[in-house]
């Protein structure tokens, strides 16, 4: 696998674990504050519990850190967690990936024929033109 290839899936979890931890700091500090009407109506309810947007935790702390700096502090160690743990999963994905490589072509795939190789490509007859010494004998 080149170096060039854009891991999808990777990404995918990454940004997964990013939007869940944000949502969850999002939903965590709606409930602390008692789904508050100044909140904002949610961006919808189901079974009874409204869902506000993932992002809306920021603009709260920024509308309203003043009025709950200690409940705004634990949504912020909530969001902030999942940065922490993204880094965390995408080193470990990259590493686990890395070590799955059995065959490292960073300079290319060049390598040496085998004796089956040889013979199955007509190396080893009596004619034609030297290519190369093998095991004391020249094949042509």
């Amino acid at each position: 696998m080149s170096g060039s290839k854009i891991l999808w899936g990777q990404i995918l979890i990454v940004f997964a674990i990013v939007l869940t931890t944000t949502w969850g700091a999002t939903e965590w500090t709606a409930w602390s504050l008692g789904f508050q009407p100044q909140l904002g109506p949610p961006w919808f309810v189901a079974f009874g519990f409204p869902f506000y947007p993932p992002p809306a935790f920021f603009w709260w702390w920024f509308a309203y850190d003043a009025y709950a700096p200690h409940i705004f502090v634990q949504g912020a160690y909530i969001a902030a967690s999942g940065g922490f743990l993204a880094i965390a999963i995408a080193i470990g994905l990259s590493v686990w990936r890395a070590r799955e490589a059995k065959t490292a072509e960073t300079y290319g795939s060049a390598r040496w024929a085998t004796a089956g190789e040889l013979r199955e490509a007509g190396l080893l007859g009596e004619d034609g033109v030297v290519l190369g010494k093998y095991r004391r004998a020249y094949p042509a």
